[in-house]
Order: C-alpha cells, then sequence, then structure tokens
C-alpha cells in the first residue's frame, strides 16, 4: 500500500513530500495489525489523499508541516521523510521538532503545582487526592525536561526507547517516575524535585521555582 502510495505522490505535481509516521514510521511496537500513517504535503491542499480514520492507510493533507497540532508533533520526531522532492519537507521537520526552552517555564510551573498539591494533601490524609496530584505531576515534569533540552516530549508509548536511544543530557529515571505514578511517594516525589530544581536554575528558570516560596525548602524534603 505505501509502494502505491509514493509511486502515485512521485508523479503527482501536487506532492512535495510524504512522511510516514506511527510505529510503522518509526519501526517500533510495529504488530500485524499495525496500520500505515502518512502526511502528505503538497502545494495545494484538494483532499485527493485525505483517508478515514481506522483505514489500512491512513492519510491526510497539508501544505506545510508547521499546519501540524502541537499533539501530533511526537509522531513526526525522529522521522525521515519517506519522499522530499524538494528539500522542504526535511527542512519543516526539523522546524517543527525543535521547542524553544524559554516554553519550558509553564510546564515546570504545572509540575511544581501538582507535586505541592500532592504533598499538602498527603499531609492532612487526603491519600486519594494526593495519589492523583502525584500522577498529575509527571506529564508536566516530563514536557519540562524535554522542552528545557529543545526537544519534543514523546508520546508514552515511546518514552523508554527515546530516553535509551536518544538521551537526555541529564539523567530520566523511570523508575523513579513509575514509583512516583504508583504509590505517590513523597520521598520519590522529593527526590524528583531536588534533581529538577538545579537544572531549572541552571537553564534560566529559577524564578519559576522562586515563585514557590516559602515553601520551596519543604518541596525539596529539608522541612517537615
Amino acid at each position: 500500500m505505501l509502494d502505491e502510495l509514493l509511486e502515485a505522490a512521485r508523479e503527482d505535481e501536487n506532492v512535495i513530500g510524504v512522511v510516514v509516521h506511527g510505529s510503522r514510521g518509526r519501526r517500533l511496537h510495529v504488530h500485524e495489525g499495525s496500520d500505515w500513517d502518512a502526511i502528505m504535503v503538497v502545494r495545494e491542499p484538494a483532499g485527493r489523499y485525505d483517508s478515514e480514520h481506522g483505514s489500512a492507510l491512513e492519510t491526510f493533507e497539508v501544505s506545510s508541516l508547521t499546519e501540524l497540532p502541537d499533539w501530533m508533533l511526537p509522531a513526526v520526531t525522529w522521522t525521515t521523510p519517506a519522499l522530499d522532492k524538494t528539500g522542504a519537507v526535511t527542512e519543516q521537520l526539523e522546524e517543527v521538532t525543535k521547542v524553544d526552552p524559554a516554553t519550558a517555564a509553564e510546564p515546570l510551573d504545572g509540575y511544581v503545582n501538582s507535586y505541592y498539591r500532592s504533598a499538602k494533601n498527603a499531609r492532612v490524609g487526603l491519600e486519594l487526592a494526593s495519589l492523583l496530584d502525584a500522577q498529575e505531576s509527571i506529564p508536566y515534569y516530563l514536557r519540562f525536561v524535554f522542552a528545557v533540552h529543545g526537544r519534543v516530549r514523546p508520546y508514552n508509548k515511546w518514552l523508554e526507547w527515546e530516553v535509551h536511544e536518544h538521551p537526555l543530557p541529564v539523567d530520566v529515571d523511570l523508575g523513579r517516575l513509575e514509583r512516583i505514578a504508583r504509590t505517590g511517594d513523597l520521598v520519590e516525589q522529593q527526590a524528583l524535585f531536588r534533581d529538577t530544581e538545579p537544572l531549572a536554575r541552571e537553564r534560566g528558570h529559577g524564578a519559576t521555582i522562586d515563585g514557590w516560596e516559602p515553601d520551596v525548602a519543604r518541596l525539596r524534603g529539608d522541612r517537615d
């Protein structure tokens, strides 16, 4: 199916390039029922390559990869165009998979907020609320740690692969994240914060941490 699509795309002057994404595009977690997913970059969208969700070969058209919504960017990270007639698609891929590290302030604040709420709920015996807040802190933390290094946070499905195959300059302790997600353990959350704070300050986000005074020492675990 993909070969037929690429052959048609090569002959179609309206098509600039093709990006195959998803599990098959990355050759990761592929199974017998895995479908094919392709983005058709065209000069003038006309709907010729738009397919229905659930098709064995799902395709849709864009005039530029910069039109992709943020939630879809992890799908095209670490991919190479299956077809690029002009070089523009490769340039667009590089553009959309780079993150401005300045934007890391927002998820950092979200992470600290959720952790703070988890700790506060734990102190008054609200165990379920504390656990849920601990779990909600993890996506914020991951967005921060990838964004502060200029990268898109991967889908959870590909997190382990990316951490191992394309490691960040800092350690992402997946075991600790799993323990926090399962138990909400405050000692683990304190340790994660102690790792996160110096990274945030080193990368120019100290003001976000300082915004949580006078509770920063408590978040570190330095004060009950």
